[in-house]
């Protein structure tokens, strides 16, 4: 059985629009994302991730149970957009909690040690071949969440 570890990922959206770096390794655009510490919960991580990789300030477009429980130490936590398994090379699974983001400050930037290049997409330029049909389907599921959930929230202001 092959060695699994859980990562986070966030497609981050703005102006209908969503970030993806040209991962330096894998040589494919991709989604901010990575590993969860050990004592770090999904959500911290993906922030984290994004912060980390893109210099974006970010938060959770997805989904939390609200209000929290009356009972102590119990506290809801922003559901993934969806959880995928993934086969790297040469590296253990990735069990990959997904969630849809929206930026809320931060100056956009790669980390060269990681990325190449970065690159906002239209729900257009995701049809251009240099994305992989996976990352190109759930890209355009981001936009249409973060961004129907922001015209819903504008339309009740």
């Amino acid at each position: 059985m092959k060695e699994k570890h859980f990562v986070a990922t966030g497609y981050v959206v703005q102006q209908g629009k969503t970030l993806l770096l040209l991962h330096k390794k894998l040589q494919m655009w991709l989604p901010p994302g990575g590993h969860i510490d050990e004592g770090e919960l999904p959500e911290e991580a993906v922030l984290r991730e994004i912060r980390e990789e893109t210099g974006l300030e970010a938060e959770i477009a997805s989904s939390r149970r609200r209000p929290d429980p009356q009972a102590a130490g119990v506290r809801y936590l922003h559901l993934p957009n969806h959880m995928q398994l993934e086969d790297i090379p040469d590296h253990p699974q990735h069990i990959d909690l997904i969630y849809f983001c929206r930026v809320v400050g931060g100056q956009a930037r790669f980390d060269p040690r990681e990325s190449e290049a970065m690159r906002w997409h239209s729900l257009a330029e995701l049809a251009e071949d240099h994305i992989r049909d996976e990352v190109r389907e759930t890209a355009a599921q981001a936009i249409r969440y973060v961004c129907g959930a922001d015209e819903a929230v504008n339309r009740a202001a």
